[in-house]
């Protein structure tokens, strides 16, 4: 028989509730029984027997993402928009090797340059993620800025 993750399914149920922000019985049944089959559904992919499988960052990291990903957006959505007024864009693809290793990780950088205007990751490969961008900056530039906005603050120390 599977274990059951008792943190995991609190915490998403707690993420149901802030999403739906509906306190109407169905919606909390409904929440509880999502969060149950998610967490089910998750032995050996995201936890075992022995705890998770992917190193969970910290309360203040994640506060700290979510303000700087906020900030990104609003810049680079201003950047892009600058940009393509002026005709100064020329999409280009690049090659990016993170030093981080944890898949978890990994993906939340990924998923945080595609929410970032003007930069899409397309492929993600262990470590390695391909990303189209849009500004007409040079490629060492765009791997600074992602290493220093994003990467950096999961680094880990291994």
């Amino acid at each position: 028989m599977k274990k059951f993750h008792p943190k995991l399914f609190l915490i998403l149920f707690m993420f149901w509730l802030l999403l739906t922000l509906n306190l109407e019985i169905s919606n909390i049944i409904g929440g509880l029984l999502v969060s149950f089959i998610v967490t089910y559904l998750s032995f050996g992919i995201l936890y075992s027997e022995k705890g998770f499988e992917f190193t969970f960052p910290g309360v203040f990291t994640i506060i700290k993402y979510f303000f700087i990903l906020i900030f990104e957006i609003y810049i680079s959505a201003i950047d892009l928009i600058k940009s393509i007024i002026k005709n100064e864009y020329n999409p280009s693809i690049i090659e990016l090797k993170l030093n981080i290793k944890d898949p978890l990780l990994i993906t939340l950088v990924a998923n945080s340059i595609t929410l970032t205007p003007g930069t899409i990751t397309v492929d993600k490969n262990a470590n390695h993620l391909t990303v189209i961008y849009i500004r007409a900056d040079k490629d060492k530039k765009v791997e600074k800025n992602i290493r220093k906005k994003f990467e950096r603050i999961f680094k880990t120390k291994d």
